[in-house]
């Protein structure tokens, strides 16, 4: 079989992107070097994996039976040759922010340990590009979604606050109750995002504009106007020009979570989460939780 592992993890960018430019960028190559790799797979398999047209990118039930089974088996495979390799490199995701006391000091102390490197990778998916291998580890606020691949060590947990535009009714007060946040759009991040209508009351649930991929459009979408946010209380060491940023004493916390892949663990990853279990003394690993 014609096919190498670059092929198998282009085509699992193009199954989570669904979109070749965007694919090709994530990966860093050209959008002609994705599509060969896609062709070389299917000529290898004897399948057609993907129908593409002038405006999407869609799986077919063989391409989508393929990326089952390669989110399962890349991680551990990437985990093997980089054991063998005796890396002494971590790669720690992140989505779209890292509280920066609590990420030095572990990173730091992993560093101090071990005489290894860390380096700090932006994936903008829920478990910080950990599920399919983009990363050894990642650092993340807890949001929704499942994984059977991973598990994960809450880290800290920190209040919520509501990010407004600056001319929006509430722009002007200081504190705000859980309970009046449902009388507003919510703006949610529908792909790494903190907060889904599933946290309020029932019957008492706002509506929901839905931003796209990341927390740039979502507080883009949130600066224009759109609706409200909620973000971690972290959140306003990113000001933004056009938003301002309101404390919620009454709202439910946020956990900050490391995580980890469930197999094949980079050595690293596993001194990492034993450093993170002795910061927090009583606090137990959530092996198996995905929520």
């Amino acid at each position: 079989m014609d096919v190498g592992l670059r092929d198998l993890e282009l085509f699992m960018a193009l199954a989570e992107e669904t979109h070749f430019t965007r694919a090709a960028a994530l990966k860093g190559t050209s959008q002609p070097t994705l599509s060969r790799a896609v062709g070389r797979l299917e000529r290898a398999l004897d399948a057609r994996l993907v129908v593409r047209t002038t405006r999407s990118v869609a799986l077919t039930p063989a391409g989508e039976r393929l990326r089952s089974e390669l989110a399962a088996v890349l991680p551990q495979l990437d985990a093997a040759i980089r054991a063998v390799k005796e890396s002494d490199v971590l790669r720690l995701g992140f989505t779209w922010l890292l509280p920066s006391s609590l990420t030095k000091d572990l990173i730091g102390r992993l560093e101090k340990a071990t005489g290894s490197q860390v380096q700090l990778v932006r994936c903008d998916d829920r478990w910080g590009g950990v599920a399919d291998g983009r990363t050894d580890a990642a650092i993340v606020y807890a949001g929704t979604g499942t994984a059977p691949s991973v598990h994960t060590v809450e880290l800290t947990t920190e209040p919520r606050i509501v990010a407004v535009a600056r001319d929006h009714p509430l722009a002007r007060r200081r504190r705000l109750h859980w309970s009046e946040l449902s009388d507003y759009p919510l703006v949610v991040n529908a792909v790494s995002g903190t907060v889904g209508t599933d946290i309020w009351p029932g019957g008492r649930q706002p509506a929901v504009v839905l931003s796209s991929r990341n927390y740039d459009e979502a507080i883009e979408t949130v600066a224009a106007g759109r609706g409200i946010g909620v973000l971690p209380a972290s959140g306003r060491q990113h000001p933004h020009p056009g938003v301002r940023y309101i404390a919620v004493p009454d709202a439910p916390e946020i956990s900050l979570e490391l995580v980890l892949p469930t197999h094949a663990p980079h050595p690293l990853a596993e001194i990492l989460e034993r450093l993170a279990r002795e910061a927090r003394p009583g606090t137990q690993g959530q092996r198996g939780k995905n929520s």
